[in-house]
């Protein structure tokens, strides 16, 4: 078995399905967010796009206000759909000591050939910490969802109540397993 650049990929054909590795969807980071209308968050918009610490631009998701903002993004062509895990991340913390919101999403998958799906319900995040805890990611955990390489996922974001502290969100990441080559044969 000769093993060089030309062949390695396709050598490790046989290997990589079912166990894979973990990866981040490129791309998909703070700056995707939108509001419900697909609006491109500012500070006039809720959630807003502004300064949490000197220095450092985020979302902030006012007191009262329960709308985190909608986010889409492609399953990649090297998703591993026999794990099928895929994970939505929030590096954030509450701005105060009264509230630890949960965040929650509905998503929604958009397959070539089939109708949109219903809200899949994936698992919401456990609370975020407090301010005196410090920034720490939660996730949404959509793992078994039914995604397959080349889906469309469209996820709208919401928390759970806070009425007196503000949420912040400093970043965002997807994670996904593997296959390390397109899933589909018939696509490399």
């Amino acid at each position: 078995m000769g093993l060089n650049p030309s062949t390695f990929l396709a050598r490790l054909e046989g290997i990589v399905t079912g166990r894979g590795f973990k990866r981040e969807i490129q791309g998909v980071d703070i700056n995707a967010l939108r509001d419900a209308d697909g609006t491109i968050l500012t500070a006039n918009t809720e959630p807003s796009r502004e300064a949490l610490e000197t220095n450092f631009v985020g979302v902030v998701v006012s007191n009262k206000a329960t709308d985190l903002g909608t986010l889409t993004f492609k399953i990649p062509r090297d998703y591993d759909a026999t794990l099928d895990e895929l994970k939505i991340r929030f590096l954030a913390v509450s701005s105060g000591d009264t509230n630890a919101p949960t965040i929650d999403a509905a998503i929604y998958r958009k397959r070539e050939g089939e109708d949109l799906s219903a809200d899949l319900d994936p698992t919401k995040t456990d609370a975020v910490n407090s301010n005196t805890d410090g920034a720490a990611w939660v996730e949404i955990d959509a793992d078994g969802l039914g995604f397959r390489p080349g889906d469309a996922a469209s996820c709208v974001f919401s928390t759970s109540a806070h009425t007196t502290d503000s949420l912040y969100i400093y970043a965002i990441e997807v994670v996904y397993r593997s296959t390390l080559v397109f899933y589909n044969e018939d696509e490399r």
